[in-house]
């Protein structure tokens, strides 16, 4: 069993990885009678810090930023492709009631008992539940949604589904989904 490792003396600069033995004791390679679990100056250290990488399945998505400085993706909502601006503002995916329509959400003005501050003012809308999206490969079943009625000129990609990515990264004019 791994035991967490003794605190660094303030003496000793933590730059690098000292050697542990399978037991998750330091492996004190000076004989100098340092006590097990506190490292000496003669304490093998390994290199520099690295970085450690967990990849996670599936395959990383890059996007350009658009003209606008904004980022579109395209996904797929219950079988149909729709376009997306990606808001992480948002903090639900939200549809156009276009896009609702086309899939396959049931929208009459009876639906639309809720409402949403945004931008442009105070808008009328609807939750629903979408059966299944799949974004950078990723799908993501009975995702909770909102409808708004007015004001809202594409689809957007809330954090509600952001979050259900192994990674999120905008680095200059790319966004890497995974």
């Amino acid at each position: 069993m791994l035991r967490p490792m003794a605190s660094l003396p303030s003496s000793l600069p933590a730059l690098g990885l000292a050697l542990l033995l399978l037991t998750g004791e330091p492996a004190a390679l000076a004989r100098d009678g340092t006590p097990p679990g506190i490292p000496s100056a003669r304490t093998a250290i390994v290199g520099p810090p690295a970085e450690v990488r967990i990849e996670a399945a599936g395959p990383t998505r890059e996007f350009r930023r658009a003209p606008d400085g904004l980022f579109y993706i395209d996904a797929v909502v219950n079988g149909t492709p729709v376009h997306f601006l990606v808001d992480t503002g948002a903090s639900v995916v939200t549809l156009t009631p276009a896009d609702a329509r086309r899939v396959g959400v049931p929208m009459d003005d009876g639906h639309f008992s809720a409402h949403v501050e945004t931008a442009g003012g105070k808008a009328a809308m609807a939750w629903t539940t979408l059966d299944h999206v799949t974004v950078a490969g990723r799908q993501v079943r009975q995702l909770r949604a909102a409808v708004v009625r007015d004001g809202l000129g594409v689809s957007l990609l809330g954090q509600n589904l952001l979050s259900q990515l192994a990674s999120v990264t905008i680095e200059g004019d790319r966004l890497s989904l995974r």
